[in-house]
């Protein structure tokens, strides 16, 4: 009778600390990631070290990969993708192979799910953010974004924690005291940080001048684009269905969705 409740609290055990890494667990609803439908506008990124020892980024709202069919409409047939990415931020720019996807200001290598874009917290933490949005959080805000996620695609409640805990940095634990000083920071009027643009209805830039872009019909110098829309790479805009023209980025409908950062 002991050892079979010594077995039973083992088990218990276990599944207490169980971690949610992988897409074979069953009655979980993934998003399909052929899009950026139901997938979190925000995931913190952890700081880690490479198989070489080099510092990295990992910034992924799932730990291991699997293949994913995306629709390509130039080849009009689906593609296949892995749904991570790996590069490196160098100077200031992060990069895979000869496409743009965010910034960071240190030199590490970095794995990102696709559908996104590094950048930068409103704390100043790393933070990937989706394709699509132009919201900027803190780090907290986040890690309550991606916390939200697991529960919505029905993460198991004893398995929640220890999930989270591979996504954030510092864990669980750092993520409950610091999410509080997080809300506060967001309604502090004293906030400097943008969290979103506005209208933009037109924007052109004229590929035969440096500095002649124009936003609503208005003159905007190119160091100030980033105050009427949010940067992007080129690549993102081509999995959204964009193009890119000079640079700015445009929809499918053109209209404007972003500027390529120089």
């Amino acid at each position: 009778m002991k050892r079979i409740i010594s077995i039973l609290l083992l088990i218990f055990c276990a599944n207490a600390n169980a971690v949610v890494d992988h897409y074979a667990w069953g009655a979980i609803a993934f998003p399909d990631e052929t899009s950026t439908n139901g997938l979190p506008e925000a995931i913190p990124c952890i700081a880690k070290k490479a198989f070489n020892g080099q510092p990295m980024l990992k910034c992924t709202w799932m730990e291991t990969t699997r293949d994913v069919l995306i629709w390509d409409a130039q080849r009009k047939q689906d593609v296949r993708y892995v749904n991570q990415v790996s590069g490196q931020c160098l100077r200031g720019k992060c990069r895979i192979s000869n496409a743009m996807v965010g910034e960071w200001n240190q030199d590490v290598l970095f794995t990102l799910s696709i559908w996104y874009r590094i950048g930068t917290s409103t704390d100043g933490k790393p933070v990937a953010y989706r394709v699509d949005t132009s919201h900027q959080v803190s780090y907290a805000e986040a890690g309550s974004i991606l916390y939200q996620f697991y529960l919505d695609i029905s993460v198991p409640d004893n398995q929640l924690a220890s999930t989270f805990d591979k996504r954030y940095e510092g864990g669980y634990a750092a993520w409950q005291a610091q999410k509080g000083n997080a809300q506060e920071a967001a309604q502090s009027p004293s906030s400097s940080a943008q969290s979103e643009w506005p209208d933009v209805k037109t924007a052109w830039c004229n590929p035969r001048m440096d500095d002649d872009c124009y936003i609503n019909s208005k003159k905007v110098p190119i160091a100030e684009l980033g105050k009427w829309l949010p940067d992007i790479s080129e690549s993102n805009a081509d999995q959204l269905g964009g193009h890119c023209e000079t640079i700015l980025c445009f929809d499918n409908d053109d209209h404007p969705m972003g500027y390529l950062l120089q």
